[in-house]
């Protein structure tokens, strides 16, 4: 689950700050063209993935600490950027339109690129130090 908690961050970072890099490098609006109809399914696999790492992390390690705030840091940035990702498809479910909703949305806009380097830079710390404490 390392590999898959580290690149869940890096993919939704490189999708969170991708907008801003677009205008300077023609290649990232090629690939956001590309990947632009599998968005949803990208945000909820990532979405999925920090929820499980969130719920059940698991470290084998002497540190008391791991087990409970290891993947803390990184497993709550995918959740932030799988809702980033696939706000639009979230919204569309009964019961979740509301002014929550709304407001999450606002949020996640204002913070696109701080969580999405943040994604990115800790998606690259969770590969490399995967049994240091992340909280």
């Amino acid at each position: 689950m390392v590999i898959f908690l580290g690149l869940a961050c890096l993919i939704g970072g490189f999708i969170a700050v991708m907008p801003l890099f677009m205008k300077k490098y023609t290649v990232l609006k090629n690939i956001d063209d590309k990947i632009s109809s599998y968005k949803i399914i990208i945000g909820l696999a990532i979405l999925i993935i920090g929820a499980i790492k969130f719920i059940f992390p698991y470290h084998r390690s002497g540190n008391p600490l791991i087990p409970i705030f290891g993947d803390f840091l990184p497993s709550v940035l995918a959740i932030l950027l799988g809702v980033f990702i696939s706000i639009e498809f979230l919204e569309t479910l009964k019961g979740v339109k509301s002014n929550f909703a709304g407001k999450l949305k606002k949020m996640l806009h204002k913070y696109q690129f701080p969580i999405g380097f943040a994604g990115i830079l800790f998606g690259i710390f969770h590969w490399c130090f995967y049994k240091i404490v992340f909280f």
